[in-house]
């Protein structure tokens, strides 16, 4: 990354959403803002004024952008964020799995990602090498206390551990967008080139439960 190649970080899919400006002299500057239920209405000052701040004649060489696990709304408005600002300057998004960019996958070979897929199931995801290799797999309750009890490393969750069943042991952790922007970095410049020219989309743990009217 040139001094002159600009990337905007953006991590909506967490309640404490973080965004990043940086070239290779380093972070130009930061925002952040918490966001439970309403990340389409509290991100766009923030991000307003952290773009101001990108001189007027240069423009993004990419942006980087979180995509769960997590907030799937948030993840969803990020995403749109992302690809619209990336229109306005001509260049590409790469979506990244969030727990890309949690602190603790740039100090382990292997972490665990686990979390709440709601309607009694949860899901487990490995992310080796700071990168998520494949998608999470949703399991119901038994299995993945069976499956997670097997897994070496640590166990990392967005969730706050009353959503998960009793006795697992894991850490509460958060991604940010400079840690988004270190695993981008990490890359060689074929697998951000290969990423570049995936479709960004959030993950989507499972459809929603719809209930079927009863026949009169």
């Amino acid at each position: 990354m040139t001094k002159k190649h600009t990337i905007l970080a953006l991590e909506t899919s967490v309640a404490q959403a973080t965004m990043i400006l940086a070239n290779a002299s380093g972070i130009l500057s930061q925002k952040s803002f918490r966001s439970e239920r309403s990340q389409e209405c509290d991100l766009f000052t923030p991000l307003q004024n952290l773009l101001s701040e990108l001189p007027s004649d240069e423009k993004l060489s990419a942006v980087v952008v979180g995509i769960g696990p997590g907030s799937y709304n948030g993840a969803r408005v990020g995403i749109a964020a992302a690809q619209a600002i990336a229109q306005v300057h001509g260049c590409r998004v790469a979506g990244l799995c969030s727990f890309e960019g949690v602190p603790e996958a740039f100090v382990n070979e292997t972490i665990w990602a686990l979390g709440d897929a709601r309607r009694d199931s949860y899901f487990l995801m490995p992310i080796q090498n700071g990168q998520a290799q494949i998608p999470p797999k949703l399991l119901e309750e038994e299995e993945f206390s069976r499956l997670l009890a097997q897994c070496e490393g640590p166990k990392v969750t967005f969730e706050s551990p009353e959503r998960l069943p009793e006795n697992v042991d894991c850490l509460e952790s958060h991604s940010t967008a400079e840690g988004l922007l270190k695993s981008w970095l990490a890359r060689s410049p074929e697998e951000q080139e290969n990423l570049l020219n995936l479709p960004v989309e959030a993950f989507y743990l499972r459809p929603p439960h719809i209930t079927k009217s009863k026949k009169g």
